[in-house]
Order: structure tokens, then C-alpha cells, then sequence
């Protein structure tokens, strides 16, 4: 089934709207619908704050379009609302994430605590000694806040937060139009995005002269409200004074060419043999007639529109040419559906974490979703397993159609169920502090672990083991085929058919750990550096956990390695590399200052994986009710402690 995906586009002047259909299989984006909610005919008016046009469009969008509970929402924001800096950072892979975490500190002109913030790397690969440069881009929590505020109803649905012209650029890389040197220019109503396209490089910034400056000339010039100054723009190539309007214009049309010329006078600083040849210009601005010329007369370059679109396809209801005329102002909404989709470079995004982490989890599939997973899910609601009895039975009282008795005897069945679960968790728990892992790192460590993983990606298969140095590297054995033979010192979890009720005992059980452990905190425990076997960090007894009994099997110098399985709707490698991968190095864990992982990488190459749509059962075939997945296998060194990153494998 194709994957509905929603693009809403905050703009100044109008909510941009698309919608779409992801097809994994054929890899193809359709788009079905488009809207522009244009915030002068809305009751608001042109002269309302921006918070309240955007209210009033999100009511207009109610009102005209209804958001799937199965379809996903991505949001752009305009780019004057997100700070954005380019910076250069050493040439250490492996530390990228602890050094971008100071950074971000540093570059950040607010308190880090009062901003959502992410990053991304310009250039996909680096050459050994190359500086990395990264993109650092954050939004204020307060403006976050107002966000979720205008998107409550669809909340569960969120799953991107975007800058407007990063998305833009998805798009256009999509579409193979960012592989030679260019300058797009989209013209908003409050700002313009100047975006460079170097390849592999992009740079962007943000100029506060736009559609509105031309708009305030007139109505200074001549006297009239914004709507009257609207429509003399709208109109301009059928006005009889034509050439009086644009005497009165061409000091703003100056003074955005100046901007702009001043914008990529810095960037050649930058990058000294960048040489220019066309601009493509954007915007819904664009509908002004003799916009696009003056541009190509400022700039000395020439100016092409954007018509037409080669990947992106249309649905059969949409009129192509009404499509053609809106596609200027549409492109960040167009780029919003290919991030949703998963085929987007830049994959910047602002929701907040606890929102990200609720909502990936949501649109897991049940059965293929491990233990890691449902362990996630507990932690995060914190549903102690005392409740499962009381939640059921309450369920089941609501029901119309069962005897009272048939009612207790399905709520005792159900109650057995997970309590036989727990067990068989409590069970692994015990496992895993006999193999010498301690219990509280193990839940910090699996949260970190599904915080990361894309909605887009399953985890089939995960285990914890000690390793030596010389045992881990491209020639370890497959998980697939290392059950018989491999030194597996902690818990392996997984397996399709049984994960989600193993995730929903392992959510129950942590659940009560992370429970007692709170308890003993508030309780004055305290915090210690470390804590004897069988103990949390906390001080505080682990109730699901006995002491160890028997000593690990690892050295002084062992490394605690988690290998994965994973299946994914993500078509290439590239993409699972950077989002899979990429999202696992920038891993931390919740209440520490460091990466959880010192390593990360894939082992071996992808393959196509069949299942039945019903069962979730492999086949050999693909083929009718059967869907194929990408799999791939990875590991991730823990870090537990400066030791870990002093014996760090060797780079092969």
C-alpha cells in the first residue's frame, strides 16, 4: 500500500498544501492534491500577526481537507524562524557527534536549552584528513510550542519539521536539478532564500527583502490598503501605468539584487572556484509580471523559472496546467512529501524528541517491530505492569456482547499472557547481568537505540555481546548464521512473529525497573560512579535483575558490541547509511553527556526481503499480498567508559 504523505508550507502570505502517495516498489512520488490558503482572504486579513494568519489557515484547512490517522505530516517553517550556520569541524568521523554537541553550544546565539536543533553534513562522504562541514540549524522551543499548538489535532501524524529552504532543495535534488553550480532565488512574501548549489556543497541564507517591500512601496506611493496594492501587483501587465508602477518598485527591486549580490560575494570568499551560470527563480512573488526580468538584468545571469517537474508525477484528478502555474510557490511543499516519502538528502528535523520518539514508534508495524522497540515504548508512557489487570478488565466491562463470565475468563487469559511474558523477560534481564552488562546501562541503551531508527525501518534482530579487539571488523559472521557458532555472551531479542508481544512483556518489566529506580532517587540515593553487580547506578536493587553468579566472558580490554538486523522501505544503501547509520552515530544517552555508541557500522552489503502482508512470514518470491523490504545487517560498540574509545578497532 502506498504511503500518504502531507506537506504543509508555514509561509508569510499563504499555507502551501500537497499531498502525495509514496511507491516503494515503482519508487515514485505521485502527488493528488495541492492547495494555497492564501491568508488575505481568510477573516484575518493581510495586516494580522503571523501567528494568527497561521491559525486561521490551519482552521481554512480543516475545514477543506481531513489528515488520515494512518498518513504522515511534515511542516516547513519560513527561513528568517530558524538560525542556520555552516562550520568546519575536524576530520574525525567517529567523534562528529560529541564535537557538533560543543559546537552547538558555541555557534548557537540562544540558551541550547531553549532551542530544537539538528545538523547535517554538506558533503555525504569525506576523504581521510578532509575538514568535515556541517550545517547547524535550530528553531526556538517557544516557537515549537506554537506549532504544536496550531497541529494538536494531527500530533501523532507529525513526523518532519523542516527549514523551508532545505526543503526546497530536496525537492530540486529529487528532481537532479543540484548536480552542476547554480543559485536558486525563491522570493516569499517576508524574506528571500538565497540557496547555493555547489555540489556537492549547498549553502543557504535568509534575506529580509521580499514580495512584501514591493507591496509597502504602493501602498506608501499611492495611498491604498494591502489588498488594493495586492491586486495592482497581481495586474500589472494588463495596467495602463505599467511603467509608473515599476518606477516606484525599482528601489526595492535594487535593493533585493544588492542582497543578493552581497550574499554570493561572501560564499565565492568561501569557495574562491565556484563559478555561476544560471539562477532559478522560485516564489509565488513570481506571478508579478516583469519580476524575473529585472532579476536577469541585476544579476547579469540568466533567469529560469521552474515549470515542470520529471520525477514527481501527477495524479489523474490534477489539471496540469493549474499545477505548472502554482509550482513556483509550491516547491518547499513539494519537498516536504520527499522528505516524508524518504528520499531526501537533507534530513534536518526540528519535532521535538519526545514527539519524534512517540510518533516513530506509532507507525511501527507490529510484527516486525523487536523488543528494543516495545522497551522504548514502555519507558517513554511509563505503563507499570500492575496496570495491564486493571486496564483490561476495564475494557472488557465496556464490552455489550459477552457474558460477565466469558468477560473475567478473556481478562485472565489476557493477564496470563503478558505475566508469562514478563517472566520469559525477567528471564533475559538475568541473562544479561550474568554477561556482565550492567542492568541500568542496558535501559538507556535500548531507548537510544529506537530514538534513532527512522519510522521507515524494523528491527528484526539485536544483541549485545563481549567482543575482542581483533573480532570485530567486516568478517564477523552474519547474525543469521551466527547462532550456532558465535561466542554470544548476551541477549539475543527479536524475531518477527513474537516481538510484539515480547516488546509489550519487556515494556512492563522495564517499566517497573525504571519505576523502582525513580523511587530510590526520590528517596535520597543519590548518584554513584558505580555500583556492584546486581546494582544501578542509583544505588537502588534492581527487582527484575539477580546478582551475578558466574563471571563474564570478556577481558580487561573486551568491547561490548550490539549487532542488528534491520528491514527497511528505504530503497539504496546511501540512504540507510545516512539515515540509519548517520542517526546511530549522533546517538546519546538520555542522562549522560556522551555518545552511547563509539562505533558505528554496516556489515556486509543489502538484499531484497519478502513477506506475506498478512503473516509477515518470508517468501521466495515477490508477487501478489507480498511486500519487499531492503535488509541489512550493522554494529554499534557501546560506550562504557573512556576505555571503550581508547580500543576502538581499526578502521578497514
Amino acid at each position: 500500500m502506498a504511503k500518504v504523505i502531507w506537506g504543509l508550507d508555514f509561509g508569510d502570505w499563504a499555507l502551501k498544501v500537497a499531498r502525495g502517495t509514496f511507491d516503494r516498489k515503482s519508487d515514485t512520488l505521485t502527488v493528488d492534491l495541492f492547495d494555497e490558503i492564501v491568508y488575505g482572504e481568510l477573516p484575518c486579513g493581510y495586516d494580522a500577526s503571523l501567528l494568527d494568519k497561521h491559525r486561521e489557515g490551519v482552521v481554512a484547512f480543516r475545514n477543506k481537507h481531513q489528515i488520515g490517522a494512518g498518513d504522515a505530516l511534515c511542516v516547513s517553517v519560513s527561513g528568517n524562524e530558524v538560525f542556520s550556520r555552516f562550520i568546519n569541524l575536524p576530520p574525525v568521523p567517529e567523534s562528529v557527534g560529541e564535537i557538533i554537541r560543543y559546537e552547538a553550544r558555541q555557534q548557537i546565539p540562544f540558551d541550547i536549552d531553549d532551542v530544537v536543533w539538528d545538523y547535517q553534513p554538506v558533503k555525504e562522504e569525506h576523504e581521510v584528513g578532509e575538514e568535515i562541514e556541517v550545517g547547524l540549524f535550530a528553531l526556538k522551543k517557544e516557537r515549537v510550542a506554537e506549532l504544536m499548538d496550531l497541529l494538536q489535532p494531527w500530533r501523532s501524524n507529525l513526523r518532519v519539521l523542516q527549514d523551508a529552504p532545505l526543503a526546497v532543495y530536496n525537492l530540486l535534488e529529487y528532481e537532479g536539478l543540484v548536480s552542476e553550480a547554480a543559485i536558486v532565488v525563491d522570493i516569499g512574501a517576508a524574506t528571500t532564500d538565497v540557496l547555493v548549489l555547489n555540489p556537492p556543497r549547498f549553502w543557504v541564507r535568509t534575506l529580509l527583502v521580499a514580495g512584501d517591500d514591493l507591496t509597502n512601496a504602493l501602498v506608501e506611493q499611492f495611498g491604498v490598503g494591502n489588498s488594493e496594492a495586492e491586486a495592482i501587483k497581481r495586474q500589472l501587465g494588463r495596467s495602463g501605468h505599467k511603467e509608473q508602477i515599476l518606477r516606484v518598485l525599482q528601489p526595492v527591486f535594487d535593493d533585493l539584487v544588492n542582497e543578493i549580490q552581497r550574499s554570493l560575494g561572501y560564499y565565492k570568499s568561501l569557495a574562491r572556484d565556484v563559478k555561476f551560470e544560471r539562477v532559478l527563480a522560485l516564489g509565488s512573488a513570481l506571478r508579478m509580471t516583469g519580476l524575473t526580468q529585472m532579476l536577469a538584468g541585476g544579476l547579469q545571469y540568466q533567469v529560469k523559472v521552474i515549470q515542470e517537474l520529471k520525477r514527481v508525477k501527477l495524479g489523474g484528478g490534477l489539471d496540469p496546467d493549474k499545477f505548472a502555474a502554482a509550482l513556483p510557490g509550491l516547491c518547499a511543499a513539494l519537498g516536504l512529501l520527499v522528505q516524508g516519502a524518504g528520499r531526501s538528502r537533507v534530513r534536518i528535523n526540528m519535532v521535538p524528541e519526545e514527539l519524534a520518539l512517540a510518533s516513530s514508534i506509532a507507525s511501527k508495524k507490529p510484527w516486525l517491530v523487536g523488543a528494543a522497540v516495545g522497551v522504548a515504548v514502555a519507558v517513554a508512557a511509563l505503563i507499570l505492569g500492575e496496570r495491564a489487570y486493571a486496564q483490561a478488565a476495564a475494557s472488557a466491562g465496556q464490552g455489550v456482547a459477552w457474558t460477565a463470565l466469558d468477560e473475567a475468563k478473556k481478562v485472565e487469559q489476557q493477564y496470563n499472557t503478558q505475566a508469562a511474558a514478563a517472566n520469559q523477560v525477567e528471564s533475559q534481564l538475568q541473562t544479561m547481568a550474568q554477561s556482565g552488562i550492567p542492568a541500568d546501562l542496558f535501559l538507556e541503551l535500548l531507548p537510544a537505540y529506537a530514538d534513532t531508527m527512522p519510522p521507515s525501518v524494523y528491527t528484526v534482530r539485536l544483541e549485545f555481546v563481549w567482543m575482542e579487539r581483533d573480532e570485530i571488523g567486516p568478517n564477523m559472521l552474519p547474525l543469521s548464521s551466527s547462532a550456532g557458532g558465535a561466542r554470544r555472551t548476551g541477549p539475543t531479542m527479536g524475531s518477527p512473529t513474537s516481538s510484539a508481544a515480547a516488546g509489550q512483556a519487556m515494556g512492563a518489566a522495564m517499566a517497573a525497573a525504571a519505576a523502582e529506580r525513580a523511587r530510590s532517587m526520590a528517596s535520597g540515593g543519590g548518584v554513584r560512579p558505580s555500583a556492584p553487580s546486581g546494582m544501578s547506578r542509583s544505588g537502588a536493587p534492581m527487582p527484575l535483575l539477580g546478582r551475578e553468579t558466574t563471571g563474564p566472558l570478556r577481558s580487561a580490554k573486551s568491547l561490548l558490541v550490539m549487532r542488528f538486523a534491520c528491514e527497511s522501505s528505504l530503497t539504496s544503501k546511501e540512504s540507510i547509511q545516512s539515515e540509519v547509520f548517520g542517526a546511530l552515530r549522533k546517538a546519546q544517552l538520555p542522562d549522560e553527556l556522551k555518545p552511547a555508541y563509539t562505533d558505528v557500522r554496516m556489515l556486509g552489503d543489502v538484499h531484497d526481503v519478502h513477506r506475506n502482508k498478512g503473516t509477515g512470514e518470508t517468501v521466495a518470491e515477490p508477487g501478489e499480498g507480498v511486500e519487499t523490504y531492503v535488509a541489512f545487517e550493522g554494529y554499534a560498540i557501546v560506550n562504557t567508559g573512556p576505555e571503550a574509545a581508547a580500543t576502538q578497532p581499526a578502521r578497514r
